[in-house]
């Protein structure tokens, strides 16, 4: 398969994914830049930022299909540059939302993105009704069309290339009063001083999209006004309807 990236030099501004406004040419990095020390592929991947809402963003796989995104990235080798993926991960955010959430078990919640399906064996073992949808994975790729109350998405957001789309997707599968419970890590504050260097614009991982918590919460009040998002930490964020207060953990107060 052909690794379909234009080599050609790329404009010096393009209009924000997440607000609509523009966007300025903000860095490059190689395609192999992970978390993980590897030889560099000359690949230049371009990078912009927003300067209304902060978004970093790149439209170098915008016209990928999911073949070439299997192929290039979620491929044999993918568990070398996210080690974590496979295991950790999962076990980790179970406990996240078992335990320490306390989501209560008579939900319908849906996975998206659920990888490998690890998390969803974990949380059905221990009596949770969950459904798992990923569209690069063959046991996962149907569609839900039902709603849920609570959909997560753990470490999802920041690989996806069509920002509004796929947010839109989302909400639509959410009941009104449901909630949209997401890990991605935030940019720091430095971000426009290290640029590419910052180790979580990885395009070999698939980082393509990096979010403030502003461009997050412009993106979801776009498609649904009555959107508001919380966020937990750096990494951690709740979206709602806000004439629904959450209610589905017990761990929060």
């Amino acid at each position: 398969m052909k690794f379909n990236i234009k080599s050609i030099p790329p404009p010096h501004t393009l209009l924000c994914k997440c607000c609509a406004n523009q966007a300025l040419l903000f860095d490059v990095c190689d395609f192999n830049k992970s978390p993980t020390k590897i030889n560099l592929c000359g690949i230049p991947i371009y990078y912009y930022h927003c300067s209304f809402c902060g978004f970093v963003f790149t439209c170098a796989f915008d016209k990928w299909s999911n073949e070439e995104f299997s192929h290039f990235i979620y491929n044999q080798d993918y568990t070398y540059f996210d080690p974590d993926y496979l295991e950790v991960r999962p076990q980790s955010n179970a406990i996240l939302l078992r335990d320490n959430l306390k989501m209560e078990r008579n939900l319908d919640v849906l996975d998206y993105g659920c990888g490998n399906g690890k998390m969803l064996e974990i949380l059905r073992q221990d009596g949770y009704k969950i459904e798992g949808y990923d569209a690069f994975s063959d046991k996962f790729k149907t569609k839900p069309t039902k709603k849920y109350d609570v959909i997560v998405a753990f470490e999802v957001v920041e690989h996806i290339s069509d920002v509004f789309k796929t947010f839109q997707e989302i909400f639509e599968m959410l009941k009104e009063e449901g909630v949209f419970l997401f890990s991605t890590l935030l940019q720091p504050q430095n971000i426009l001083d290290i640029g590419t260097h910052w180790w979580y614009i990885t395009p070999r991982n698939g980082h393509i999209s990096i979010f403030t918590q502003q461009s997050l919460r412009i993106l979801c009040q776009r498609i649904h006004c009555d959107y508001e998002i919380y966020s937990f930490s750096e990494g951690l964020h709740l979206i709602f309807n806000k004439n629904y207060p959450p209610h589905y953990f017990l761990g929060i107060q």
